[in-house]
Formats: structure tokens, sequence, C-alpha cells
């Protein structure tokens, strides 16, 4: 992990409120203050004291302090005991540990691809449903 300020792309610090940004960061940003806007990162981390607010998206993410709204990840989502995220949260892999919040719609990929997934349960859906008129026609012949 990165120690210093230099260690990182971006640096929002302690007591430092940052809002109405739109970031595209191509390596690591880390928010120890409060952060509301858009931001696309390869890996972020949010600080113990930090707080994210708006649509964040990227490969993977430390959450020590607190994210809301959407969070898309492609890898790693790692959230401590202290993190919490609140909102619309989809991740590749997830590690947390005991004391950590997560709330809302979480998804993730099964199998690595979610699209196929679905048509498959509509599919069975309509399927099943058929077999339902079918054996309501057959009783009525």
């Amino acid at each position: 992990m990165a120690n210093t300020k230099s260690d990182y792309e971006f640096y929002v610090g302690e007591g430092t409120h940052l809002e109405g940004a739109s970031l595209d960061i191509h390596g690591t940003a880390r928010i120890d203050g409060t952060f509301v806007g858009k931001i696309s990162v390869k890996h972020l981390i949010v600080g113990e004291n930090g707080s994210v607010t708006g649509d964040i998206s990227g490969e993977t993410a430390l959450v020590e302090g607190v994210i809301e709204d959407t969070l898309t990840l492609s890898g790693k989502l790692e959230v401590t005991s202290r993190g919490k995220i609140r909102g619309k949260i989809h991740y590749g892999e997830l590690e947390t540990v005991v004391g950590a919040k997560l709330v809302g719609e979480i998804s993730t990929d099964w199998d690595g691809d979610q699209t196929v997934a679905q048509p498959a349960v509509s599919d069975r859906l309509e399927a099943f449903s058929a077999s339902l008129d079918d054996d309501s026609t057959e009783g009525d012949q």
C-alpha cells in the first residue's frame, strides 16, 4: 500500500471538500476528505475519514471510509471493518472483514458473464408458463 501523497496520481486530504468534479485517473486515487462527483480510476483508496459520493468506476478499490451512490469495479473490492458502501455495487471479486457494511443492490458476474444467465432465466420462465397453458388446455378437452 502506498504511504505518501506522492504515491498517488490524485489525492484529496482530510478536511478537503471537492464537489462537482468529473475525473479520469489512470493510476491510484486516495480520498481522505470528501469527494462528490464522477470518478473513473484504476485503483481507489477511500481512507478511514474519507467519503465519496457519486458515480465511481474502476478496476479495484480499498474502502476504509464511506462510498455512496454507484460503484462499478471490474476487479477486486476490498472493504475493511470500518468501511461502508451504500448504493448500487458491482464488483469482480469481493473481500470483506467483520464489521464491513454493504447496503443496496449488490451484484457480480456469474462465471464471468452475467448477460448469459439472465436470458436463460427468462427462457425457463417462458417454457414453464407455456407448459401451464398446455396443461390447462388439455383439461378443457
